[in-house]
């Protein structure tokens, strides 16, 4: 019995060891940059694609040619009635054709149109079979190791290369294009030589004379300059952006990044025409102790509550919170947040005085959250609502409002700010702000932007509590206005 079981081990280790002889012999060893012999063979590959490319160009002109044909002969015919309709169609052959040639021959020419001809997928096929001998992206890595060793070992400036002159050695049929500059850019970029990359993004853009080109030579400019926390000059790089292009995701990380820079060193608040008034409605104990509030935005619906926590509350939260430094997902160290945060015990007290403020249920809500703001403290703009999916919000319920305690005074800086509504809120003992971050309808508010400015002297600390959507069914139904706000793709 033994031995069989050894027998099967020594015979299914075989086959793992075949299996990962033929796996490794499938792996290309070889790297085209180390080698000129390699880029020899590199270049019968470039040949053999352009021959490809030919014969499939050729087959789509003949294709185009004979439409082109058989267009003409129907733009004849269709010219001669254009000169007299009543004429034209007064002939029973000329009617009849006209619904026989509308009928067969405009849907035989649509799906001609549409039809990929044999020779042409034969065209494509040896296309994507030739793909395996294209170099990948280590290949361009490594290719971009050499030049970067050739500036190194002889002192090369990137103008040079460009021009294609290599150490004296000189040949204009020889010079980078546009791309072949932002691809070594892009490459300094990685191997952390920012004044290189920017050098080499210089180029290209120079290179490129179409606008969509050289807008992504300008976005990676700003990308560089916003890393070096240049954000006006990465910006101005940004306004060279065509309509037709959406911006990406580091574009808007760095357009924020300059909104919360510039407001977070002026302190603004919007005029209005809002009071500040004695809340009596939002529950029935509120009619016996009334409740301080000020308003600030009508849209999003925004107020600040005075003397709303206090000093003995504070103190007990404070004196035993446990306090980690704020992470993202992965567990890394945040990059748009610097602060230390702690769940706090539940407590009815603090939750029907939320109720009585908000006029909201705080069934199914987070738990309190407490942050702790120490010098240098911020938060990058950002939304508190989470962009669920309509399957997972039906589940689990997006955050409707949020409300904010500040539970001390900061000597300098430290503020909320809500650019895209130009409000500023100062942090002050006692005090919390609340707003929604949806619309009537549902719909994500998109001026609910906010960011919490970096504290400059002392230390801040806030009580934040998000409070769901789905307990609210009767609490606050939506409004006549709710078609006003659609549910927005963001």
């Amino acid at each position: 019995m033994y031995s069989l079981k050894f027998v099967m081990f020594i015979g299914i280790l075989s086959a793992c060891i075949i299996c990962c002889q033929g796996f490794a012999k499938s792996i290309r060893k070889k790297s085209y940059a180390a080698s000129t012999m390699e880029l020899m063979n590199l270049l019968e590959v470039e040949d053999k694609l352009v021959d490809n490319l030919n014969g499939y160009v050729e087959t789509l002109k003949m294709k185009l040619n004979l439409m082109k044909r058989s267009l003409t002969a129907m733009s004849t015919e269709h010219n001669e009635m254009q000169s007299d309709y009543e004429s034209y169609l007064a002939n029973p052959l000329n009617s009849f054709r006209l619904i026989h040639r509308l009928h067969t021959s405009w849907r035989k020419w649509y799906h001609y149109a549409f039809r990929t001809e044999n020779n042409a997928l034969v065209r494509i096929e040896n296309a994507h079979h030739m793909r395996m001998l294209l170099p990948t992206s280590l290949d361009l890595e490594h290719a971009c190791r050499g030049i970067d060793d050739l500036m190194s070992f002889y002192d090369l400036k990137p103008e040079e290369l460009a021009a294609g002159n290599l150490a004296g050695y000189s040949q204009t049929d020889t010079e980078l294009t546009a791309y072949d500059c932002l691809a070594l850019g892009e490459f300094s970029v990685q191997s952390r030589k920012d004044d290189l990359a920017e050098a080499w993004f210089n180029l290209s853009l120079s290179r490129f004379d179409n606008i969509f080109d050289q807008y992504r030579a300008h976005e990676a400019l700003a990308m560089l300059l916003a890393k070096n926390k240049q954000l006006t000059a990465a910006l101005h790089h940004l306004d060279n952006k065509p309509e037709e292009v959406a911006p990406s995701h580091g574009v808007t990380h760095i357009e924020e990044e300059l909104a919360t820079v510039q407001n977070c060193t002026v302190v603004v608040q919007k005029p209005s025409r809002l009071h500040c008034r004695y809340n009596s409605t939002t529950t029935p104990f509120t009619r016996i102790a009334p409740l301080k509030m000020e308003e600030l935005s009508l849209d999003p619906y925004m107020v600040v509550f005075h003397d709303v926590i206090y000093d003995r509350e504070i103190e007990l939260m404070l004196n035993s919170s446990n306090f980690i430094l704020s992470l993202t997902d992965s567990g890394q160290e945040s990059e748009v947040r610097a602060s230390k945060d702690s769940y706090i015990v539940e407590s009815k007290t603090l939750n029907d005085r939320v109720t009585d403020m908000t006029g909201l249920s705080m069934e199914l809500s987070d738990p309190f959250s407490l942050i702790n703001y120490g010098i240098g403290g911020h938060y990058m703009l950002h939304y508190d609502y989470h962009k669920y999916t309509n399957t997972t919000r039906a589940k689990y319920g997006d955050r409707i409002a949020t409300l904010l305690f500040y539970l001390g005074e900061v000597d300098s800086g430290g503020a909320t700010i809500f650019p895209r509504i130009n409000i500023t809120v100062t942090p002050k003992k006692g005090s919390a702000v609340f707003w929604y971050n949806l619309h009537n309808s549902g719909a994500l508010h998109l001026e609910t932007l906010h960011s919490a400015c970096p504290v400059i002297s002392g230390s801040k600390y806030v009580l934040t509590k998000w409070i769901n959507e789905l307990p609210q069914m009767f609490s606050t139904p939506c409004m006549k206005d709710s078609n006003l706000h659609p549910p927005q793709n963001v």
